[in-house]
């Protein structure tokens, strides 16, 4: 039984062999691309330390600018030409061992897999930066109470809270919407502003490695802050700032700004004012009324999120409760777990001990949104992706069939001799199999090196259109295998007809024009 499965392997490879045709054009025309393709990224890295060609070709800094946007194309083309002659040459391989049609259906299926790893790689990747974004400003678990029931027993809830594992840190915020204005916007701006503790905001917030300038620190000790020695001759400073030019400075509360807020739209420095309105907090004869209070920009931090960095701002927890007027109460209490996939968890333990009347939710609950619509759109791209591997699945089909006609006198022969129709079944679906599992390996192996060469060399993208340098990249084995399994699936279907077509045909049609 051993040695007939190995002879039905061996005539399944024998047919997908063309050992009389051979051809090395292919092979050649992507070596040559090769060979262009490290020249140019030779010249691109030394052509400017050899020729001088920044100074000695562009002798202005408008066209030494014009001069370096040409290396970098030269380079990005050096990059394209490698790769692209590098796939040129596996379609010369194939096409010096395998008949033509079996090379491009190997080709196909190479295609349909290293595709969708890279894209579902590059997605995955996205979505990873997405989330280090949103924890680097939101916390891992959210403790509120329901119906907006004013929160002041934080205290006891944060011991109950204390004893459930894998947290790392915990701490009560206050979180309110507000309009901050300066001198250069005087219309106002509204943001988002959360009083936090700072002296433990580093173990639940990332948001003291964020900071491009100034301390976390400053807003605890307002009087730190430096002085805003930056002098705007645009514009002009009022009486106020004269009568007060000789005075010793005010010691305000200090207030981070995101940093679009604070380059773009306040375009303020370290130790400059602002002020910030409350339009409900301040209270009246006739009601509620506006407050009104300067703070001192004690820094700012650039999240890599355009939401976050112009709309959010920092105070400190003491200071936002005296302006908003919640004396001993918080909107909430923010925990940090030790790995974002814990979150759950441990919003699911915090929940049952604290009872109905606090809504304790994850990460993942809170943008639940967000994150719905990146996995439909990776399955979307997954389906989209997969058509690669089902053309390539009807090539297999076309080419089984031919293969089926081109071989009827030896598939008549065997069958005169004994074969069963079992065994010719087994001939032809192992073709297919040689097909979907060569191509399946060289895709998955290119998709792999595909995906470490963006990882490692990285693609640089536009900050100031995707908020981010470079296109980043995570790959999954969940990912890589549901590729892999999805395009051995497609190839194994498209096997079926046309072996069945080869087991059904009767040996005197096979023999008849003989």
């Amino acid at each position: 039984m051993a040695r007939g499965a190995g002879f039905e392997w061996m005539v399944a490879w024998r047919h997908l062999r063309d050992p009389d045709r051979k051809t090395h054009r292919t092979l050649w025309t992507g070596l040559i691309l090769i060979v262009l393709g490290v020249l140019a990224r030779g010249f691109a890295a030394y052509g400017p330390k050899l020729f001088h060609l920044r100074t000695a070709l562009a002798p202005g800094e408008w066209r030494a600018a014009r001069a370096a946007e040409w290396i970098g194309y030269v380079n990005i083309g050096g990059h394209f030409a490698i790769d692209l002659g590098g796939i040129i040459v596996l379609l010369g391989v194939l096409f010096a061992i395998f008949t033509v049609f079996t090379a491009l259906s190997i080709f196909g299926v190479f295609l349909g897999t290293a595709a969708p790893i890279i894209a579902l790689s590059v997605m995955s990747g996205f979505e990873n930066d997405l989330k280090t974004k949103i924890r680097s400003t939101k916390a891992d678990v959210v403790i509120e109470t329901r119906d907006g029931a004013p929160f002041t027993d934080w205290e006891a809830v944060e011991a109950k809270a204390r004893g459930v594992p894998d947290i790392a840190g915990l701490m009560p915020y206050v979180e309110a919407e507000v309009i901050v204005k300066h001198a250069t916007n005087a219309a106002g701006m509204g943001i988002i502003v959360r009083g936090i503790d700072p002296s433990r905001a580093a173990k639940v917030l990332g948001i003291g490695t964020k900071l491009k300038e100034g301390k976390l620190e400053y807003l605890e000790h307002p009087d730190q802050i430096p002085d805003d020695l930056i002098v705007m001759p645009e514009f002009e400073k009022d009486d106020k700032d004269d009568k007060n030019a000789g005075e010793a400075r005010r010691v305000l509360p200090g207030i981070l700004l995101g940093e679009e807020l604070f380059q773009h739209i306040l375009r303020v420095f370290v130790g400059s004012e602002v002020d910030v309105a409350c339009p409900m907090c301040g209270v009246g004869p006739t009601g509620p009324m506006p407050k009104l209070k300067p703070f001192r920009v004690a820094g700012h931090f650039y999240s890599g999120m355009y939401e976050f960095d112009s709309k959010l701002a920092y105070v400190s927890l003491r200071d936002a409760q005296k302006f908003l007027g919640m004396d001993g109460e918080v909107t909430g209490i923010e925990i940090r777990t030790v790995t974002p996939e814990a979150a759950i968890d441990v919003a699911r333990q915090i929940g049952a001990r604290l009872g109905p009347a606090y809504e304790v939710r994850s990460w993942e609950e809170l943008n639940r949104s967000l994150y719905a619509a990146l996995k439909l759109e990776k399955l979307a791209m997954f389906i989209a992706l997969s058509f690669i591997a089902l053309v390539a699945s009807f090539s297999i089909i076309a080419n089984l069939i031919m293969m089926v006609t081109e071989k009827a006198r030896e598939i008549a022969i065997l069958k005169s001799m004994g074969a069963r129709d079992g065994a010719i079944l087994r001939i032809f679906f192992a073709e297919g199999l040689y097909i979907g599992v060569l191509g399946l390996l060289l895709g998955v192996v290119a998709g792999i090196a595909g995906c470490y060469r963006l990882a490692t060399q990285g693609l640089p993208l536009p900050a100031e259109v995707y908020y981010i340098e470079k296109m980043p990249v995570v790959m999954r084995a969940s990912e890589i295998a549901a590729v892999a399994f999805a395009a051995l699936a497609l190839c194994c279907l498209a096997t079926i007809y046309p072996a069945m077509l080869a087991s059904r045909m009767r040996p005197v049609d096979g023999l008849r024009y003989e």
